[in-house]
């Protein structure tokens, strides 16, 4: 019943006074932005969250931590609310996550698939054609102090938080391939 109880208090405090009103497309300035593809969409499931700015989240007394604020700088606008919403709910339940990878380049991305196969040390990723090339991924951290934490029960329940948000969790990929930190816009 508890958990039950705060889903429902979760719900109302998104809703707020928007409730009922849902955005049905970005505005013509985010399909511009240089750094992302014009494909966007807005799901009813994140057309309701709030904050969805710096500022907004600011004024409702939480804020992201300016690493993880950096790194949503870099993915698309959807992305970035539900980054933040994401880190703000994780925040709620006393657990600290960071956003500590948004978009890559080819380079990096090309780096990353190295390392295992032509550069010393495991394997990170398994393509080279990654959602964090469009900005369309992040993969977040849990820390304890400035540690980061790569094991731990926590990141189910990220992953959790996450898919209600409308987030694909690489922690559900099936295949041996699962990628606990990683979120990413559904397809």
């Amino acid at each position: 019943m508890n958990w039950l109880k705060k889903c429902l208090l979760s719900f109302r405090s998104l809703m707020g006074s928007k409730a009922g009103r849902l955005p049905t497309s970005p505005s013509s300035s985010d399909l511009s932005t240089k750094n992302f593809t014009t494909a966007q969409s807005i799901t009813p499931k994140a057309a309701v969250l709030k904050p969805s700015s710096p500022s907004e989240a600011k004024a409702s007394g939480w804020q992201a931590d300016p690493r993880s604020e950096k790194n949503l700088a870099t993915v698309q606008p959807q992305l970035q609310k539900l980054g933040r919403e994401l880190l703000r709910r994780l925040a709620a339940e006393g657990l600290t996550f960071k956003v500590i990878q948004g978009r890559r380049t080819q380079a990096e991305q090309d780096a990353l698939w190295a390392k295992g196969r032509t550069k010393p040390g495991p394997k990170v990723t398994w393509t080279r054609n990654s959602r964090h090339l469009t900005g369309r991924a992040i993969d977040l951290a849990l820390f304890s102090g400035k540690n980061v934490v790569w094991e731990s029960k926590h990141y189910t329940r990220a992953g959790e938080i996450g898919e209600q948000l409308g987030l694909v969790w690489g922690g559900r990929w099936k295949g041996g391939k699962t990628d606990k930190p990683h979120f990413e816009l559904p397809a």
